[in-house]
């Protein structure tokens, strides 16, 4: 093969690299990225930064906690009875709250960080795919009035767990096991799954 033909090859191949990462994201790239950027801890790239570290700071403390004190007869097995079950959950939910005794509303959820959160999911609820999402909410909401809004409460047995949708989970900084969000009515949830526990919640979270 010449050399003119290689150099010919040559510039072919690069130029279907370059028109090659050049293409657009899919739509899941994009709001993946939108998620890294809206709630990176990164001063760069967001002006939260600080109050988003705080923030996780304060769930991973959480989180210790329960992975402390989830031992004994408070340690969750694999069992398929269910009075077994329960009585896990509640030795576990008991250590928690005697440990978290003190604990307040707004321990987790500082009032730095709540209006944060307002602005990450106000676009969401916008459109055609916030009307999607508040249609989810309200197929899953649990009767009115039966969800305590209270640090350390339990999450009442027999009531539904909404499901939060997946917009509105991309644009919310993640969690370690065991917290969980969920929005009940306006409102918006942290939740121990594990030990069915209110950790802390922000209201009128959700805007109609």
């Amino acid at each position: 093969m010449s050399v003119r033909l290689l150099l010919v090859v040559a510039a072919f191949a690069s130029a279907c690299g370059s028109a090659a990462s050049q293409q657009p994201p899919t739509p899941a790239e994009v709001a993946i990225k939108d998620g890294e950027r809206k709630t990176s801890t990164d001063p760069k790239v967001n002006p939260d930064a600080a109050v988003m570290a705080d923030f996780k700071a304060r769930v991973d403390k959480y989180a210790d906690l329960h992975k402390q004190l989830a031992t004994g007869t408070a340690q969750q097995k694999e069992t398929s009875d269910p009075a077994k079950i329960t009585a896990a959950k509640d030795a576990l939910a008991a250590k928690i709250q005697a440990a978290r005794a003190q604990a307040k509303h707004g321990d987790i959820f500082t009032e730095a960080v709540r209006p944060v959160f307002r602005r990450l999911l106000a676009p969401e609820l916008k459109g055609e795919d916030g009307r999607d999402a508040k249609q989810v909410l309200k197929d899953d909401a649990p009767a009115p009035g039966t969800v305590p809004f209270k640090v350390n409460a339990k999450y009442p047995d027999g009531q539904p767990k909404p499901t939060v949708p997946a917009n509105l989970l991309l644009t919310l900084p993640s969690l370690p096991a065991p917290l969980e969000y969920r929005v009940v009515g306006q409102h918006l949830l942290l939740l121990d799954t594990q030990a069915d526990l209110v950790v802390d919640y922000i209201l009128n979270a959700i805007t109609t």
